[in-house]
């Protein structure tokens, strides 16, 4: 799923907390574990594993990271369920 957020408006933000809030502190930790697998290691970076990492210390404590890291986020899970989706393809950049 593609996400789209306009970070100005009330709306998407909260929108944006309850697509973030929608995924546990376990489930990341199970895309940090996906993204260190050794056929894994090269689809997703060193900095989208450290946002994924963040994400699950956020997570953790029912907290948020900032706007920007939730999109960021959001967008490695999105990369990481196509990959699986598509049997170990890295999905294509689209914008």
């Amino acid at each position: 799923m593609i996400r789209e957020y306009d970070l100005s408006d009330p709306t998407d933000l909260e929108m944006l907390k309850s697509d973030f809030e929608m995924y546990s502190a376990d489930e990341w930790q199970e895309f940090i574990d996906f993204s260190l697998e050794d056929g894994n290691k090269r689809k997703i970076s060193y900095d989208e594993r450290g946002c994924l990492m963040t994400a699950r210390k956020k997570a953790t404590y029912h907290s948020h990271p900032t706007v920007k890291q939730m999109v960021w986020a959001l967008k490695i899970a999105d990369k990481i369920e196509e990959i699986k989706k598509g049997g170990g393809k890295e999905p294509t950049e689209k914008e």
